[in-house]
């Protein structure tokens, strides 16, 4: 499993180091059955650091033509952010699905999402767009990032939340990284969930989300309270 997740030492220091293999790199494989349409994929297990630093790169490579749809229940990460505005002052499309924070066990303020969408929203001139899942109680706990252009499609899903806690070695997290072709099944399939929940397209007529407007809180107050309870770590997120 080490091995699989991109670790390059030795798993026992007194077993022999594994023969050379000319296979895909350690962390990845290709052609997996059932995901693939004629190409290959790459799969990668990601732990706490390890799942900050493969966002990033994979949102900093992300040009004109390019999309970032991300379906999340915290966004708080100050580099996250940063990494979401500049892609889109690249001309990245870029799409978010969050929960409004109004029915967490311990805190309903609408921190950190309401005030940190607020900010993405108005900062990228609009060109970020979010909209709310709708909650009658429960969380909408997703941890979705999907980052695609016409040929392939990057996603991360698992149990980290774009927070400070869960990228920076605090939580114990565990995420799936999985790349392949755009066309592929679960492309199609990941592609087609989050335009479910952004269209409100169901057979039933289930409105999942509501627009950016009905959570939004431009406050600066409680933009820079949610940065100091993430940054002091008074906060669950």
């Amino acid at each position: 499993m080490a091995r699989f997740s991109g670790w390059r030492e030795r798993a026992d220091p007194y077993s022999p180091a594994p023969a050379a293999a000319s296979g895909p790199a350690p962390g990845c494989a290709d052609s997996a059955a059932g995901l693939t349409a004629g190409g290959s994929v790459r799969v990668q297990v990601l732990t706490e650091g390890a799942i900050r630093a493969a966002l990033l790169e994979h949102v900093a490579a992300a040009g004109r033509g390019d999309s970032i749809d991300v379906a999340m229940f915290y966004l708080a990460d100050t580099g996250v952010t940063e990494a979401l505005l500049a892609a889109a002052r690249r001309g990245v499309s870029v799409r978010l699905i969050l929960d409004p924070n109004k029915n967490a066990t311990t805190d309903s303020s609408g921190l950190p999402n309401q005030p940190v969408a607020s900010e993405l929203v108005a900062r990228s001139g609009g060109a970020i767009h979010v909209r709310w899942y709708r909650t009658h109680g429960e969380r909408f706990h997703d941890a979705l990032v999907m980052i695609y252009g016409p040929q392939r499609l990057w996603l991360t899903l698992g149990s980290a939340n774009l927070t400070r806690r869960a990228l920076s070695d605090y939580n114990l997290e565990a995420n799936v990284a999985i790349e392949v072709a755009r066309s592929a099944p679960l492309a199609q399939q990941t592609l087609g969930y989050f335009d479910t929940l952004w269209n409100n397209r169901a057979a039933l007529g289930i409105e999942y989300t509501a627009d950016f407007a009905v959570f939004a809180n431009p406050a600066q107050s409680d933009y820079w309270l949610s940065r100091l309870m993430e940054g002091v770590g008074l906060s669950s997120f």
